[in-house]
């Protein structure tokens, strides 16, 4: 299930985010508007949309993160050595992590729908992410 289950699901998950973000770098979908979307997804309440070349590096860094699991994973051909692999691997594990936890000070000041969804949804799926994240970067260290 390790070698499985948890690095498909991780892949999966971290690819579907990535491509949401190259689609928030252009549009607000789902939302119908730019103000639906800050309030709901981007934290204020302004109406400005995230920079696109920001939103485009998040959406890159997190197909990265997708790679980089089928990569540790061996269900991919690798590139470069072992242990840059395992160490980005567990970089990936700190990054989720530190955004799942640290994700809760976001909500000072964040418009209550983004509140709301960040306390449940967003937060909460960045430390679940993690925990994958680190049984894939775990289980790739005992090989």
């Amino acid at each position: 299930m390790v070698r499985t289950v948890v690095p498909m699901v991780l892949t999966i998950v971290l690819m579907a985010i990535g491509l949401l973000h190259f689609i928030w770098a252009f549009s607000p979908w789902p939302m119908k508007d730019a103000m639906t979307f800050t309030k709901t997804i981007g934290g204020s309440d302004d109406g400005k949309m995230p920079p696109a070349p920001s939103t485009v590096l998040v959406g890159l860094a997190l197909i990265g993160g997708a790679a980089l699991t089928l990569m540790v994973n061996e269900s991919i051909p690798a590139i470069g050595p072992d242990w840059l692999r395992l160490v980005g691997m567990y970089g990936l594990t700190v990054v989720l992590l530190a955004r799942g936890l640290g994700g809760y000070f976001m909500n000072s000041g964040a418009a209550s729908e983004f509140q709301r969804l960040n306390t449940v949804l967003y937060s909460p799926l960045c430390v679940a992410l993690a925990a994958l994240s680190g049984i894939v970067a775990a289980a790739a260290s005992r090989r």
